[in-house]
């Protein structure tokens, strides 16, 4: 068994990197095929995603692309408002959690799928396909 976990981090953190929405993913894989709880698991996913952004700073900041200015309002911002998530996600019925991630992922999903990005890229992929 561990080497299947083993192989779906791999996965999950191949997607994510690519971002693709490896958290959800990892979410998915914890709650359904592990039976994790879906509090754990987002905790897990939290960590996850705090040594994956610590790696991925650790390569901007050798490249010279981050802006400090940006840097320090998206770190202040983005743990406050995990550890505020967390403590209110506490509160609640683990069923109602699960609904509202659900929702999101669901959201998120939509809005990745019909970005301009994207439909542009399409269109791009669709004109060299018909040549």
């Amino acid at each position: 068994m561990f080497l299947i976990d083993f192989i779906a981090g791999i996965f999950v953190s191949v997607l994510a990197g690519l971002g693709v929405g490896g958290g959800g993913l990892l979410v998915i894989y914890l709650t359904i095929v592990k039976n994790v709880p879906q509090i754990e698991s987002q905790g897990i996913n939290l960590l996850f995603f705090v040594i994956a952004g610590a790696a991925s700073l650790i390569i901007h900041i050798r490249k010279r692309k981050l802006d400090a200015k940006n840097l320090i309002i998206m770190i202040i911002s983005g743990s406050v408002g995990a550890v505020l998530g967390s403590i209110a996600a506490n509160f609640m019925d683990g069923g109602f959690v699960k609904k509202i991630f659900g929702g999101f992922l669901i959201i998120s999903g939509i809005i990745e799928l019909f970005s301009n990005f994207k439909l542009s890229k399409l269109r791009e992929l669709w004109a060299k396909v018909q040549k």
